[in-house]
């Protein structure tokens, strides 16, 4: 196993299941001590990474909208660790599709609650304790391909995956100084039960969408946040970094270019 994060204390959020879930793996497998944090309390997810990898792994429940559940939880990982290097703000949502004209107005609110405003809270969190710590930190944000082009039937989540960009670039303006890098990933689809709870096949859209032929898989995305957080990629900041198997180089070629159900 490699030692590249070894000392070092990961967040993980949405990190009890698909990508959070690899991510959080992968960075145990490298020598961090990592917590997961979700909507769930992910006992199981984090006794599995202590077996597998030997590294203390520690499951905190939190929702990312309620700014006051990130405070605590973050502060729970500094009083069990006693320090924090490096986060990855995972959680999300993408709920059924429909048209701007027809979408719940409750519905784009939950999106942009979690999608966003709970990834802002991370951020807030985050950057506080590195300062407060004095900690040179590297923070991961999620985007998507749906942060680059616009996908028919899907209004809220492209809106905010575009605000995902512009939050992650301004953070990181504003912490370079100080050394504190923040990131972004931009995923296309990828095998994961989010779009499986969609009920769409990932062999439709591999057919219908993917120049490569196929989906990512969640170890495929982890591998890239772990260089973003790593020193590897040190002169890297408010970088917004495809991984979507080409899907964005077609700039999605009609106007009903999702198979997610846009009405």
């Amino acid at each position: 196993m490699s030692t590249e994060f070894e000392g070092k204390v990961a967040l993980v959020t949405g990190g009890t299941g698909g990508i959070g879930y690899a991510c959080a793996s992968m960075l145990a497998s490298r020598g961090a001590s990592v917590a997961l944090l979700d909507i769930g309390k992910g006992i199981d997810q984090a006794s599995r990474i202590t077996k597998e990898f030997g590294r203390p792994a520690l499951a905190i429940e939190c929702d990312v909208i309620r700014p006051e559940d990130v405070e605590s939880a973050v502060n729970t990982v500094i009083d069990e660790f006693g320090r924090l290097d490096l986060c990855v703000n995972a959680a999300g949502i993408l709920p059924p599709g429909g048209n701007v004209d027809v979408f719940e107005p409750s519905m784009w609110a939950r999106v942009i609650n979690v999608n966003l405003n709970g990834v802002f809270h991370c951020v807030q969190q985050e950057i506080k304790v590195f300062k407060r710590l004095d900690i040179r930190g590297s923070i991961v944000n999620f985007s998507s391909d749906a942060g680059t082009v616009a996908t028919a039937g899907c209004a809220a989540y492209v809106a905010s995956k575009h605000a995902i960009n512009g939050l992650t670039k301004t953070a990181a303006l504003e912490c370079a100084s100080q050394g504190i890098r923040v990131n972004a990933v931009a995923p296309g689809n990828i095998e994961t039960p989010m779009i499986a709870a969609l009920g769409v096949s990932m062999d439709e859209i591999a057919r219908a969408l993917q120049p490569t032929g196929r989906c990512g898989k969640p170890e495929e995305v982890a591998e890239l946040v772990c260089f973003l957080l790593s020193e590897r990629s040190a002169f890297m900041t408010g970088s917004i970094v495809a991984i979507d198997g080409g899907i964005t180089t077609t700039g999605y070629s009609s106007s009903n270019n999702t198979p997610y159900g846009g009405k």
